[in-house]
């Protein structure tokens, strides 16, 4: 059994070079096209490099895309187990300008609406509220034999309007940033008691000023740690992971919050949120113990 299982969609990111785009009829070359994994990789490749035995499912076909996920995961030492999907499910084109991105995405959700059951573990991540709601069944089922659930946002806005609806805690955590809580309950204050029917424990980010956690009746801060940011991209992943890798180990909220800030702060220091190098944040899982 894992220690933690992260469901979702695998995302290939294709960076697109801030150039003019050609004429028709045109071709243009550029120094290099960058390709990244993104999505459900980023936590499971930040959570393997602290030492947690990660599996990852997400729906996988045959194409490219999903050739060199299989190839990535046996490098990182996750164990994939793909749902049946169409070939290529998640691509993502990444455009960036100023220091803000935009993507054009394709993500074959209903493959999830297939997952009758989830390979155990200890703990199950799912980086996104889409994802969430499409694994529902499955994820009661788990929670039903012991598994822990954490629920990261996303921006979702419909998921996000309707999270205050939900009632009877289907998660163990909910973990979103600080525009998405003002999304789904207009501020952040407002979250802890609005958002209590949608997990046991609430946990904001909120970027340079650091996180917020609402695990019982005193809410907790830490402040974000010093970070030289090169790329921001999958610091909220980064974060989740390095919160999971903690509670996982059994530490106290405060110390899994400061952690998780850490880790997402080491992160910024490189470009994308896939963790390809371990020995970058292999060290920090000794503040674990």
């Amino acid at each position: 059994m894992s220690d933690l299982l992260v469901a979702g969609m695998a995302y290939l990111d294709i960076f697109v070079p801030p150039s003019a785009p050609p004429a028709p009829g045109t071709e243009v070359f550029v120094d290099a096209i960058a390709l990244r994994f993104g999505g459900a990789v980023n936590s499971a490749s930040v959570a393997a490099a602290l030492g947690l035995r990660v599996s990852l499912a997400a729906p996988v076909g045959a194409g490219l895309a999903d050739l060199a996920l299989a190839a990535l995961a046996a490098r990182l030492g996750i164990t994939l187990h793909g749902c049946g999907a169409p070939d290529n499910p998640a691509v993502s084109l990444v455009y960036a300008s100023a220091g803000e991105r935009a993507f054009l995405s394709s993500a074959a959700y209903a493959a999830l609406d297939r997952v009758a059951r989830l390979p155990q573990a200890a703990w199950i991540h799912v980086p996104g509220l889409e994802e969430a709601a499409r694994l529902a069944a499955p994820l009661a089922a788990a929670r039903r034999e012991g598994a822990k659930v954490c629920v990261s946002g996303s921006w979702a806005p419909q998921r996000l309007a309707a999270l205050a609806q939900l009632d009877g805690t289907p998660w163990d955590v909910l973990v979103l940033n600080e525009k998405e809580a003002e999304a789904a309950c207009g501020s952040v204050p407002q979250a802890a008691v609005r958002l209590a029917g949608a997990a046991r424990a609430l946990v904001v980010t909120c970027g340079a000023a650091g996180a917020s956690g609402y695990f019982g009746a005193a809410p907790l801060h830490v402040a974000a740690a010093p970070a030289e940011a090169l790329d921001a991209t999958g610091a909220g992943d980064a974060f989740c992971a390095g919160l999971l890798a903690a509670l996982s180990r059994g530490a106290a909220p405060e110390p899994a919050l400061r952690l998780a800030t850490a880790v997402a702060a080491r992160m910024m220091n490189q470009r994308g949120g896939v963790l390809e190098e371990p020995s970058r944040i292999a060290a920090m899982a000794g503040e674990m113990q």
